[in-house]
């Protein structure tokens, strides 16, 4: 999932390991198997060009683009009984980056990324001013293969903010470390998708 931001000065920098991407799969995956145990997951990746082509349509709200995903999808899978597929692909909207009493950001993001605020002080902060956000802005659509209808349709819109306190040199950048980034664009995610799925699959069977 890439990321797009306006209003506001932004850098988009691709992503070169597909660890993020692995990662949203295998929470799918697994909340799949605790919902549906019966059922069966093959994951399939967007390198395909045709796909990354498609993305585009893919933030829209109406996803036009559907369809003709469709038909890429179908030349990559067998036909199967009772099929569906989950799309996990970014959604563009404001970000939601949640401090202790409100939220912030302005402007629309799209995808999985990091927000630099160099201004916005704390109250309970008195050091260096700003804060890092992380935001993850995408949707899950469940279409089922027999009858290309879409299901399922969540949108998740999810931030937290990390004031610039936090880092030794009061660098917004260096409120968080390299792991710690990644650690919290997966605990987005993760929590995205797992409170996403049981409203589109139902409840765990007993």
């Amino acid at each position: 999932m890439g990321s797009h931001l306006d209003q506001n000065q932004s850098e988009v920098v691709p992503l070169v390991e597909s660890q993020l991407d692995d990662f949203a799969a295998s929470v799918a995956d697994a909340t799949i198997a605790k919902l549906r145990p019966d059922a069966g997951a093959a994951t399939l990746r967007a390198s395909d060009p045709t796909l990354y082509r498609m993305s585009d349509s893919w933030l829209d709200a109406d996803l036009t683009g559907v369809q003709d995903l469709i038909l890429v999808v179908r030349k990559q899978l067998p036909p199967l009984p009772d099929s569906h597929l989950l799309l996990i692909t970014p959604y563009r909207d404001q970000p939601d980056m949640k401090t202790g009493s409100d939220s912030r950001g302005s402007g629309k993001v799209s995808g999985l990324g990091f927000y630099i605020d160099n201004v916005t002080r704390f109250v309970a902060m008195s050091a260096a001013p700003g804060f890092l956000g992380v935001f993850a802005n995408f949707q899950l659509v469940l279409i089922n293969l027999q009858t290309n209808a879409i299901e399922g349709h969540e949108r998740v819109v999810l931030g937290t903010t990390h004031p610039a306190a936090y880092a030794k040199d009061g660098t917004v950048w260096n409120a968080l470390n390299q792991t710690q980034k990644t650690r919290a664009l997966q605990s987005l995610v993760k929590r995205g998708i797992e409170n996403s799925l049981p409203r589109m699959l139902g409840s765990p069977k007993q």
